[in-house]
């Protein structure tokens, strides 16, 4: 069924919001401003989702997507737009979810950073195996729109184009492997997670050694920005001991806040932590690398010390801190005097914040989004919070 309705927000996740009989319709591929006609794709109880049919009146910022595969690849949403509206809508969601969920007063929360590119900037892409034979070299895609199955490409706008050669070729996965990760260096190396080996890259002219099986930011520009932000909030408390966790290779350690006089830096990957050694011992940094579980490290570190002016940085994966550990910074902590913590899903952060924020022990003094993530609906906050007097 062919609806025509007015597009008057934009949901998280790309979509178009809009009205069909009162009911709330998210449309993909709609701009706010819009009038569209748009083709029911699911009509649950509570909300419908549609897809645009043909546009009747045009936003301003509406442009033409430059990629062939936008219909069909699942990895970008804002293609349609001019960045300076994919910009606004960010801010604006950011804004809306940590005001709403977190009562946060506007004025803690910060314009959003923009990134140098807005194509060209992934340093390394996770692409997916388009057959279940093993018995042949796979063509590799990105999963549709769908979620599901996966689309061969022969190239992809938001990667590094030294990257392009991969799209280009054909590669035996293990038995048993459905992907692979590539990486690409400062001088155009490309490694892959299948292999052992150390690449470099450098960020605000500091070199950082990145192991292939490591997890590592995909977009070096908003990195620096991100880096000098934390760097700031660590100028301004002065801690005597900075706790990095999820440290990953030491990012924010080596980045902002090397002249701590204490460095604890914990991470579960070996891999990671191997490469943070490195990092450590080229600088004759002394740091204190632990490789272990965040969530079982800590808070047992933290007990047995009872640390004194201390600051502590955490950047979890995607699906945010274990509930225990968000518990854990929610008690009492006497000598904890800052937290920062840096995510990628505004849900799972404000979901964590909640219960760190819930006993009233801690203000958000600035939030600060960073656009890491162009043309897909992804935003990177950090947080900086101080203990109340």
């Amino acid at each position: 069924m062919n609806v025509e309705l007015k597009i008057e927000k934009t949901a998280f996740g790309g979509d178009g919001i809009g009205f069909v009989d009162g009911k709330t319709c998210f449309v993909e591929g709609a701009l706010p401003g819009e009038l569209v006609i748009a083709r029911i794709i699911q009509d649950k109880k509570s909300f419908l989702k549609a897809k645009t049919v043909k546009v009747v009146e045009f936003s301003s910022f509406r442009v033409e997507p430059p990629c062939r595969y936008v219909n069909v690849c699942g990895g970008c949403q804002y293609q349609h737009s001019a960045y300076e509206e994919e910009l606004r809508i960010k801010e604006s969601q950011t804004r809306e979810m940590l005001m709403r969920n977190l009562d946060l007063p506007e004025t803690v929360i910060k314009p959003i950073r923009r990134s140098s590119r807005d194509y060209g900037y992934r340093r390394s892409v996770t692409l997916h195996r388009t057959s279940s034979d093993n018995s042949r070299p796979q063509a590799l895609g990105f999963f549709a729109r769908d979620n599901q199955n996966v689309v061969a490409v022969d190239g992809c706008l938001l990667a590094d184009e030294r990257l392009s050669v991969l799209f280009k070729s054909k590669f035996k996965l293990k038995k048993g492997v459905d992907k692979v990760t590539f990486k690409v260096s400062e001088k155009g190396e490309i490694v892959s997670d299948q292999e052992e080996l150390f690449i470099r890259v450098h960020l605000c002219g500091e070199p950082l050694l990145v192991h292939s099986k490591g997890f590592f930011q995909n977009n070096l520009f908003v990195t620096e920005l991100l880096a000098r932000q934390a760097g700031e909030w660590v100028r301004q408390v002065a801690p005597d001991a900075f706790f990095d966790l999820f440290a990953g290779v030491g990012t924010f350690t080596f980045l902002s806040a090397k002249n701590t006089p204490r460095l604890v830096c914990i991470e579960e990957s070996m891999a990671a932590v191997q490469a943070l050694r490195m990092n450590a011992a080229e600088r004759g940094l002394k740091i204190e690398a632990i490789q272990g579980r965040v969530e079982k490290v800590f808070p047992a570190m933290w007990t047995k010390e009872n640390p004194q002016k201390a600051m502590v940085c955490m950047d979890p994966p995607r699906q945010g801190l274990e509930k225990g550990l968000a518990v854990f910074f929610s008690e009492p902590r006497p000598g904890l005097a800052a937290l920062i913590y840096i995510s990628c899903d505004l849900a799972t952060l404000t979901r964590d914040l909640k219960i760190i924020l819930e006993k009233g022990r801690y203000e958000v003094v600035e939030a600060a989004p960073f656009d890491m993530f162009p043309r897909t609906s992804h935003i990177e906050t950090a947080v900086f919070l101080r203990p109340l007097k």
